[in-house]
């Protein structure tokens, strides 16, 4: 019997097995040697197909967990911290502060169980999770219950970029990856910028059903969350050696063009021994601190922001209007950034750049300049904070061959994230306001760390690159395979 026709009276376990063993068929042993039939703008148009099959959606999820995470700001200035008593000692950076252990707990394992369930299942299931904490935070009375459902959020949250970083991996190759992820990530970016303005609408609700307008924010954007999660299983990408929708001349090109790029085009399962082997490499941690490092000074950019702009004079939604237009800008230098990288796979020299960016806005956001001058800075560290994390993640996983070493090391690199995230609820602390001068002159710190320490991984990967070349190395068994810089 044919696997299409007898899938339907399988169960879920054995279904998928059929749809590997067809997948397989399409590009059998005669076919993988073959060039590509496809000619040029068969391929634009494939891609493209590609490009709306996975982008869209994963953006979408993306763009909605920050909403979802970043929404808690907003519903303290409108009501939740009188609700919950959150004005003694530190309960309201307790409550902030306790989204990042769950949410670096969960980025690995999250990894090891999408290799083994698929995209479309786990990514679905942890939108509508979060999205179900997020109603629920809706209800609450006491501010030992938000704690707890912080760290649920953020165990829930936590694979969700990794998941997406991964899972757009698999797609496409080294050359098209950063447009690709930052393509991605461009939708979190817009969503930050649009996130005060749809708080403060959401807020406007405050009294009707005699619920705080806190409540409604949390109530209807976990709600909206749920749905999401229900209506993506059906759009989320499954891995590409497990999709039919390709045709078979399509698969062909997809196959030879995965195969020569890392060497593989299945998509391999996480396990105890590939997480070993990865977490040996000390390049992964080298990284993971650039990583770390970045989200924490990006703490600098939501601790200035309504500072600067409420000495500009504006409050409400002026306020938030204005908070928005760096993150447009910091859209623009994204995929600018992105496209040199992938064109020129410049990965670190691009990241490089973009922390140069951050420095500088950093320098001129600290007290002693006009408002004016602090809010041009507020553009330059947005714009350089936002371009930097779609780079580190490409140049992370541009150089790594291996389909689980690649799951493994962007759970563990988004992990160190969060306990960036840590750093920087830390050292922008409440009693150092306005002027948070110890928070600002650790952010510029931290910052030429990271343009250090760039420099010498492009170095280091430069050097190994001579040495395969010189000495004719064969780099993870894929031939003519070389790091990118």
């Amino acid at each position: 019997m044919d696997p299409l026709e007898a899938e339907n009276n399988m169960n879920a376990g054995t279904k998928e097995q059929i749809e590997a063993v067809h997948a397989e068929k399409l590009v059998d042993e005669p076919q993988k040697h073959e060039a590509p039939t496809l000619t040029r703008a068969q391929i634009r148009r494939f891609m493209l197909q590609v490009d709306l099959h996975v982008l869209p959606i994963l953006g979408t999820i993306y763009a909605v967990s920050i909403i979802d995470r970043i929404n808690i700001g907003s519903a303290k200035v409108l009501g939740m911290a009188e609700d919950l008593n959150l004005g003694k000692g530190e309960r309201y950076s307790v409550i902030l502060m306790l989204f990042f252990p769950g949410y670096c707990l969960s980025d690995v394992p999250s990894n090891w169980i999408l290799t083994k369930v698929q995209p479309r299942l786990w990514l679905s299931f942890l939108t509508f999770s979060w999205g179900a904490v997020l109603c629920g935070m809706g209800f609450v009375h006491n501010w030992q219950v938000m704690v707890f459902l912080r760290f649920l959020l953020g165990l829930f949250e936590g694979g969700v970029l990794p998941g997406i970083t991964f899972t757009i991996s698999c797609w496409y190759d080294r050359k098209e990856l950063h447009k690709r992820i930052s393509g991605a990530y461009g939708f979190g970016i817009i969503a930050s910028a649009l996130a005060g303005i749809l708080s403060y609408g959401l807020g406007q609700l405050d009294g009707v059903r005699d619920m705080r307008g806190w409540r409604w924010i949390f109530s209807i954007e976990g709600g909206f969350s749920m749905a999401l999660g229900l209506v993506a299983i059906l759009f989320i990408p499954k891995f590409p050696d497990r999709t039919k929708w390709i045709k078979p001349d399509q698969r062909v090109y997809l196959y030879n063009k995965l195969k020569e790029d890392r060497g593989e085009y299945k998509t391999g399962e996480v396990n105890w021994n590939s997480f070993v082997q990865t977490s040996k490499d000390w390049t992964l941690w080298a990284q993971g601190t650039i990583y770390c490092f970045t989200v924490g000074t990006a703490n600098a950019v939501a601790f200035f922001s309504p500072t600067i702009i409420n000495g500009l004079g504006y409050s409400g939604l002026q306020a938030s209007l204005r908070s928005g237009y760096p993150f447009f800008a910091a859209l623009g230098l994204l995929m600018i950034t992105a496209y040199i990288s992938d064109r020129y796979q410049m990965r670190g020299i691009v990241a490089i750049f973009n922390n140069f960016v951050m420095l500088i806005g950093f320098i001129i956001m600290r007290e002693g300049f006009s408002d004016e001058v602090r809010y041009l800075g507020i553009f330059f560290a947005a714009m350089g904070v936002h371009s930097s994390v779609p780079a580190l993640l490409a140049f992370n996983q541009s150089n790594i061959i291996d389909s689980a070493a690649r799951a493994v090391s962007s759970g563990v690199l988004i992990a160190c994230g969060a306990v960036g995230g840590i750093i920087g609820s830390l050292i922008f602390r409440g009693q150092d306001a306005p002027s948070y001068g110890p928070g600002i002159y650790t952010t510029i710190g931290l910052t030429t760390y990271n343009i250090l320490a760039l420099t010498f991984m492009v170095w280091t990967y430069h050097k190994r690159n001579k040495k395969a070349d010189r000495d004719g190395i064969v780099i993870g068994g894929v031939q003519g395979w070389r790091y990118a810089l």
